[in-house]
């Protein structure tokens, strides 16, 4: 068994559509914490042989960010889904997860603001995580910041209840 599918055997793979009409690429359920770095360099090796180099970079970000987030923000179930999809000319890496509502009403008004000044929230968001640095125990929103900015992805919100999937798309 190679090292991708001894890894992926741990997870409950699975195909289907994702988003509608699109093609599953990668479909992955853990019900439990996933070993990031590793399911990340998966991740990166994989892109990198699938897309342009700038695509797998952007690919490779917002997969970082969005399993980082549910990771630490994620409550409730400690189950994950991960899925990278492509639909034509458009590619969308997903992140499902659940968690409190007060955490998702605190996701979508972040969303809302990064939606109506991107390049504002960014610089802001960068510079608090600068001064406070990563262990001073404040949430901010830069890993989602990151994914608009840098890897220039558009973010959407799906909430069902208390499970919420977030979703970076990008063109190929």
């Amino acid at each position: 068994m190679s090292p991708v599918d001894a890894f992926l055997s741990r997870g409950k793979a699975a195909s289907g559509a994702f988003p509608a009409a699109s093609t599953a690429l990668i479909h992955v359920t853990w019900d439990a914490s996933p070993d990031l770095e590793q399911f990340l360099g998966f991740i990166n090796a994989y892109a990198r042989g699938r897309f342009s180099n700038n695509v797998a970079e952007r690919v490779t970000l917002a997969s970082t960010e969005l399993l980082d987030n549910a990771v630490r923000y994620g409550s409730l179930a400690r189950d994950f889904t991960y899925r990278l999809a492509v639909d034509g000319q458009r590619v969308a890496v997903s992140m499902q997860n659940t968690t409190v509502t007060t955490r998702i009403e605190m996701l979508s008004a972040q969303l809302k603001r990064l939606e109506l000044a991107p390049d504002q929230v960014y610089s802001s968001e960068l510079e608090r995580s600068m001064s406070t640095g990563p262990s001073s125990g404040r949430r901010s929103m830069l890993g989602l910041a990151r994914i608009r900015h840098e890897a220039e992805m558009r973010i959407e919100l799906e909430v069902d209840g208390n499970d919420v999937t977030v979703r970076a798309i990008c063109s190929r």
